[in-house]
């Protein structure tokens, strides 16, 4: 074998090599290029996932809020009734009284009225 023909076959066989790592390297590329956008979309899901579980958390917060409040403002209103119901017999008590109290003055008056015509003839 010559020296040259020993040095175009390490050459060639460089050179396949060469193709080859080449290859190999653009294959790896690829792949891992594949893996970061798969990677990429699986943090996208798991942050979207995550968003809606909070935002999921908060709505349950609002509407167990909303609940509660809810409750708070019938118990307000039973007690509100309660006490409007309590008032208008107070009112209605207070109206009979009222009615007394006049009918008393009444009979007052012509008492009061009696015996100042009864002074005023034994006065004459």
């Amino acid at each position: 074998m010559d020296s040259g023909s020993l040095w175009q076959s390490i050459g060639g066989g460089a050179a396949v090599a060469a193709a080859l790592t080449l290859a190999r390297l653009w294959v790896e590329y690829r792949v891992r290029g594949s893996d970061r956008r798969a990677e990429h979309e699986e943090r996208g899901r798991r942050h979207q996932a995550d968003a809606e579980a909070r935002l999921e958390r908060l709505l349950q917060d609002r509407l167990s809020d909303a609940d509660r409040r809810l409750e708070r403002f019938a118990l307000d209103l039973h007690a509100e009734r309660a006490r409007c119901g309590t008032l208008e017999q107070d009112h209605a008590l207070l109206q009979q009284a009222h009615a007394l109290l006049k009918e008393q003055h009444a009979g007052l008056q012509v008492d009061h009225a009696r015996e100042q015509a009864a002074r005023s003839v034994a006065g004459t």
